[in-house]
């Protein structure tokens, strides 16, 4: 009997051969992974909608600033919203992924947020995979795994996360060669 790896929680940092547009130079937080398949948020994609407009379509006050972002968590179910954000103050209903990564759903707990030093970070949608399909993406070199660093999620500009997280680990991203494509 094989012994099935379990990566989560970790970061899923992709290779510049992921040709999947969903998934370039992306940092996936891992939030889940079991025999039934995974999901993560990739953590450095924003959208171009703020978080204040998807606030008004819902007829919602929206307390902070007004420009701060959606990130696009990945391409699965767009219509649902995450709220990744750090351990303190305790909101209650969230989802430990890590000591210092909370995940909640709750549009209440992210009002909470604003007002608070707590960071985080707004997210719809979601990276997801089938049963074993992630398991053979890494094994085809896709992927290249990591702790999680909540600093990566917080406090690195998103468009500087991908690099940041290969030398994090003492990878040179330009020494990454860029080969035939995984899709």
């Amino acid at each position: 009997m094989t012994h099935e790896a379990r990566y989560a929680p970790g970061f899923l940092i992709s290779v510049p051969q992921l040709l999947d547009p969903n998934f370039y130079h992306a940092v996936v937080l891992l939030i889940e992974h079991t025999a039934d398949g995974a999901m993560g948020l990739t953590i450095n994609h924003p959208t171009q909608q703020s978080i204040q407009s998807l606030y008004d379509q819902m007829g919602r006050s929206w307390p902070g600033d007004e420009r701060a972002l959606l990130m696009r968590g990945g391409p699965v179910q767009p219509e649902h919203a995450w709220i990744l954000h750090g351990p303190e103050p305790d909101y209650g209903a969230a989802y430990e992924v890590t000591e210092e990564l909370k995940l909640s759903t709750s549009l209440d707990t992210l009002d909470e947020l604003v007002k608070g030093e707590n960071p985080f970070r707004f997210f719809v949608g979601y990276a997801g995979w089938g049963p074993g399909q992630l398991d053979l993406e890494i094994q085809q070199g896709a992927w290249i795994l990591s702790d999680v660093d909540p600093s990566l999620v917080f406090d690195v500009p998103s468009e500087e996360v991908w690099e940041a997280s290969l030398k994090r680990m003492g990878i040179d991203p330009a020494m990454l060669v860029m080969g035939s494509g995984v899709h």
